[in-house]
């Protein structure tokens, strides 16, 4: 038996943790079909058969005002899941809630995974888990996903609830002591007042599938009454309403009104020098550049003479492939380092009081406190990031979000600054890094002031964001959420970046005529760069090798530092860059177009040719001014010496 199971949950529901601790590493990720919104599938072994888990977006309700919204409602309705999930935060039961109600109303079969039951238990709080099952007349299964608590309870009701068999024979009645059963298993429990995570009862679902139909405003705020009167009903508080939490406490010092920002640019000071510090990242970059170059890369040359392999296969594989892909695996401990560093911030609930604690600033700003989220995203890539800003309100809000958030320093940034930094920053390698991130986002609040004042005048929507309470991160989800990220990093290197490799190889080997050269200025990446180099004489890095890597960037950033690589013999960026050129170069590649896939992803949501064109005119622009103010400022200051 083969069966299809959704999970739906509110952000922060510990639904993510979850989906990982079910399927552990049998999981992919992709899209959902036509757009970038990140789809998660997995699969759990089960003694009656596979189970195919769905990692639905994390939603507050079904009304089809996002994107994430869309997908989730148009899956369940469409694709009619066996079972659907329903992960409950129990610590905010109220809030969650009001999205099982909905759920119900799809008519799919359901079941309630009442998560952090052991936080309550923590708490002294007391849940009666029967009594809520009765309200709801849906399964109840109280669960820890991040202990991994009642997970085997839960597939099996899973099972219960979704067997055709079990329907048809039993039905869904009245059994044994009032409650609702299929009579397919029995289940011992404790005492369900007590709180103690355990089974649930199977109680009646909705067989009859139902078209969604958005709640009319009497009806949401009937709904909303209807959330609180089953709260009051199932949960006792073991403290004073009123009292302070322990997370309020943490926030009275971390989102203190003049102390927050300098502890946020503080923690992110710390991450960066963390991970560039030689005691961890540098010194693992250290060992895998020995070993590509001289193990690998020896090994081959060594093999390929002694096989008396033609001289341009021994260019091609050791000067080519293996310098390009490898010069960027050797960034692979830094950007493991720097993602699990940023996982952990966005796990224990952090990053949603970043979002909270810049909202006043963006605000005087122009810029709508809802731009942070597409804006954190864009330290990952850019091309999710501008597909989220479909969730802001209005028009204006959308434009101008999608304008500023590729100066966010994406990930496939980070090899070029790791490459230069490591050579002409190396004491300062963390900091340095530190301030081109920090140089992309007053680039893109600087921006925002001046578009919201002039071309994108508009009021601001209100912002309100969800503030999780502060918890330890689950450590198999932890990791799983790095190597994913680890993953599709490797994955770029050994696709994307492979064939660029070959590209870069040809164009500086070969000129207009296809003749084999030696000189790579001869070559037609020679006379490509050498066109190209006026325009950055100003900058300081006027050589042809810049130019070309800067024009290869733009199919993928981390191919930068693999042009370079294949270009410049060992030691050449000495003789190419000084440190204030790098740091001008460093700056150009912050700011410039991302990729082309980020151009494709700008013209889809922009949806408008002029916008596109002015988007990647004035990024690149504002690129060319700054790096050019930091070089020539730079030399009237008498930083430009080598």
């Amino acid at each position: 038996m083969s069966m299809r199971i959704a999970l739906a949950g509110n952000p922060n529901s510990g639904k993510t943790t979850l989906f990982h601790r079910l399927t552990g590493t049998r999981q992919t990720t992709g899209n959902w079909p036509g757009v970038t919104v990140e789809k998660k599938t997995g699969h759990i072994r089960h003694t009656d058969g596979e189970m195919t888990v769905i990692d639905l977006p994390g939603i507050y309700s079904l009304s089809p005002y996002s994107l994430e919204e869309t997908i989730s409602r148009n899956y369940i309705v469409d694709e009619s899941p066996d079972v659907v999930v329903n992960i409950i935060d129990a610590t905010n039961l109220e809030r969650n809630l009001y999205l099982t109600l909905q759920l119900k109303k799809l008519g799919r079969p359901l079941v309630v995974a009442l998560n952090m039951m052991d936080e309550i238990l923590n708490h002294g709080d007391k849940l009666d888990i029967d009594r809520l099952a009765q309200l709801l007349q849906v399964p109840v299964v109280p669960i820890s996903a991040k202990k991994g608590e009642g997970l085997d309870e839960l597939i099996d009701t899973i099972y219960e609830v979704a067997s055709p068999g079990c329907r048809r024979r039993f039905g869904y009645r009245r059994r044994h002591q009032g409650r609702y059963g299929c009579g397919c298993n029995r289940f011992d429990r404790p005492d369900a007042a007590s709180g103690a995570i355990g089974s649930a009862p199977i109680v009646q679902t909705h067989s009859v599938l139902h078209t969604f139909k958005p709640e009319t405003e009497a009806e949401t705020e009937a709904m909303y009454h209807q959330s609180a009167q089953i709260h009051d009903q199932v949960l006792q508080h073991s403290h004073q309403r009123g009292a302070l939490s322990r997370s309020d406490k943490i926030d009275r010092f971390l989102t203190h009104r003049f102390l927050a920002i300098p502890i946020f640019l503080l923690v992110m000071l710390t991450v960066f020098q963390v991970t560039f510090s030689e005691a961890l990242g540098g010194r693992l970059t250290e060992l895998l550049d020995v070993f590509f170059t001289d193990t690998v890369g020896g090994g081959v040359s060594r093999w390929l003479k002694a096989a008396a392999a033609p001289e341009w296969i021994n260019s091609l594989l050791v000067d080519g492939i293996l310098s390009g892909v490898g010069g960027i695996l050797t960034f692979l401990p830094q950007i493991t380092l720097l993602f699990f560093f940023l996982s952990v911030l966005e796990d224990t609930g952090y990053m949603a009081r970043a979002a909270f604690i810049t909202d006043r600033l963006f605000q005087k700003l122009g810029l709508s406190g809802r731009s942070f989220i597409p804006m954190l995203m864009g330290f990952g890539c850019t091309v999710p990031a501008v597909m989220a800003a479909r969730t802001l309100e209005s028009e204006r809000d959308r434009r101008l979000t999608i304008l500023i958030t590729p100066f966010m320093s994406c990930s496939a940034r980070m090899p070029i600054y790791a490459f230069l930094a490591g050579v002409f920053f190396s004491t300062h390698k963390g900091l340095v890094t530190f301030s081109m991130y920090l140089t992309g986002i007053l680039v893109a609040v600087l921006t925002a002031f001046v578009f919201s004042r002039t071309v994108l005048r508009g009021a601001d929507a209100p912002f309100v964001i969800e503030l999780p309470p502060y918890r330890l991160p689950d450590t198999k989800s932890l990791l799983l959420h790095v190597w994913d990220k680890v993953r599709d990093f490797i994955i770029k290197a050994g696709t994307v970046i492979f064939v660029m490799t070959i590209v870069v190889w040809f164009f500086q080997s070969f000129n207009i005529t296809l003749q084999r050269v030696s000189d790579g200025a001869s070559s037609m990446f020679g006379w490509l760069g050498a066109f190209l180099a006026p325009i950055f004489q100003p900058l300081g890095f006027g050589s042809w090798q810049a130019s070309v890597a800067l024009l290869t960037g733009l199919i993928a950033k981390e191919s930068v530092v693999a042009t370079f690589e294949i270009l410049l013999p060992e030691g050449g960026l000495q003789a190419l860059f000084t440190p204030l050129s790098a740091y001008a170069f460093m700056i150009f590649t912050l700011l410039y177009m991302p990729c082309i896939a980020a151009f494709s992803a700008i013209r889809r949501e922009m949806n408008n040719w002029r916008w596109t064109l002015t988007a990647v005119l004035y990024q690149t622009g504002v690129a060319w001014l700054i790096s050019f103010l930091v070089y020539q400022g730079g030399r009237l200051l008498g930083f430009g010496a080598a």
